[in-house]
């Protein structure tokens, strides 16, 4: 992997580790918490880690024991690396459990070192959003969950904040203007502001989109970290020219070569590595870690199945189309 340079934040991007509090296999015939040991040991020779990221369903089953099973892997891994270490609920996770083990989910800062976090109750229908600052850049979580669903939504008091702190000044959203943050933000969030690669991802994409470009356009957002769809994609939010990056599934891969309207995934595991220069700009670089089965396949739903699925889960006018979004 290329050296940075100084001044550059280097990211380790996960996402959708599916991970299960009692070992269950993810779609029935993958171990989740052995794909994860073998990605963290393909990606220990990275180095100049800054940062560690883990854009959502970090849980299948939302117990507290799949986040347990994340904390005990991730925060060794980061703080070996000097590595901040931050993550997001995403469409599987649940909010009490994931704030029971993870708190907000910004659970190392700078240098790997610990944060502390207040003891307060919130009911499951309040988002998990976070905020922290590393190596200049102000880090920030939205979660993008709808607690029974599968798409996803920014709520009216999310964007608001987000606007407060994008229009702060210096970038680290307090408001005194004391330029913790001068080099940029950087969002997290778990389902992509972006068109979906499949019938079901498309039903179960974020909602109005435009109004999360509407926030961020003209603002010190350097670059958009995202998951949801097992596959690395990279596009810019609408006309911001901000970066969107979705990093490929942990847990496994989807086919984005076969039929729009059919689902289906193989095994497969990777990372993306994100290096944001001083200058704002940006270089994503995919690192694939090879397993034993790779290519095996781990599911596959028919046209028919993507529909049921879709409006179980998807929002009640959201259906999936018979030709793909225009983008």
């Amino acid at each position: 992997m290329i050296p940075v340079v100084p001044g550059t934040l280097r990211v380790l991007h996960l996402s959708d580790t599916h991970l299960t509090g009692d070992g269950t296999p993810h779609q029935g015939s993958v171990d989740t918490t052995a794909t994860l040991d073998a990605l963290l040991d393909g990606l220990r020779a990275i180095e100049d880690v800054g940062l560690v990221v883990v854009s959502g369903d970090c849980s299948e089953d939302g117990s507290p024991a799949s986040y347990q099973a994340l904390l005990d892997r991730l925060v060794p891994f980061a703080r070996e690396r000097g590595a901040a270490l931050v993550t997001v609920p995403g469409n599987h996770d649940g909010r009490e459990g994931f704030r029971q083990v993870l708190a907000n989910g910004h659970l190392l800062g700078e240098g790997g070192s610990p944060l502390m976090h207040t003891l307060e109750f919130h009911p499951p229908e309040v988002p998990v959003d976070g905020v922290s600052i590393v190596a200049g850049r102000r880090v920030v979580t939205l979660d993008t969950s709808v607690p029974g669903a599968g798409y996803g939504e920014l709520r009216a008091g999310q964007l608001e904040r987000l606007g407060t702190m994008l229009g702060d000044g210096d970038g680290d959203g307090d408001g005194d203007g004391d330029g913790d943050a001068p080099l940029g933000t950087v969002l997290v969030l778990h389902h992509p502001p972006m068109p979906a690669p499949t019938a079901l991802h498309e039903a179960l994409r974020l909602q109005d989109p435009g109004t999360l470009a509407d926030v961020v356009r003209g603002s010190d957002v350097r670059v958009v970290l995202a998951g949801h769809l097992h596959h690395h994609f990279a596009t810019t939010l609408a006309d911001t020219g901000i970066p969107v990056l979705v990093a490929p599934g942990t847990a496994n891969d989807t086919d984005v070569a076969g039929p729009y309207g059919v689902e289906r995934a193989v095994v497969g595991t990777g990372a993306l590595v994100v290096d944001l220069a001083a200058d704002g700009s940006v270089r994503s670089t995919p690192v694939r870690v090879p397993l034993a089965d790779d290519g095996r396949q781990v599911f596959r739903y028919d046209e028919e199945t993507v529909e049921r699925i879709a409006a179980a889960a998807g929002p009640r006018t959201s259906l999936p189309r018979a030709t793909p979004p225009p983008t």
